[in-house]
């Protein structure tokens, strides 16, 4: 299953993708989150507007400034998981990925 999401947090949207069917939307999205924040306050200031993929279950992350590198990078790692993707800023646009 692959699929986008759109997600409102503190009013700033954030976008999403969810790729496999392991987990729900929600369930990526609540355990990427707190990933998720813990990465920006880390790496946001450097990689403003980069995207950020997540795999849950490592923790693992990957950078990239488009879908295609991003996911990329994140699937030669680990090739059958499952990922959510954000973009790091404060009021992210909203990127269609594949």
């Amino acid at each position: 299953m692959s699929g986008l999401s759109a997600l409102t947090y503190g009013g700033v949207a954030f976008l999403g993708l969810v790729v496999s069917g392991k987990f729900s939307k929600d369930e990526l999205d609540a355990n990427c989150w707190p990933i998720f924040e813990r990465l920006y306050a880390e790496l946001g200031e450097n990689y403003r507007d980069w995207l950020v993929a997540i795999e849950p279950d490592s923790e693992d992350y990957f950078l990239g400034q488009d879908d295609y590198e991003v996911l990329a990078r994140a699937r030669k790692r680990h090739p059958k998981a499952v990922f959510f993707t954000y973009r790091l800023s404060p009021d992210p646009a909203v990127d269609r990925l594949c």
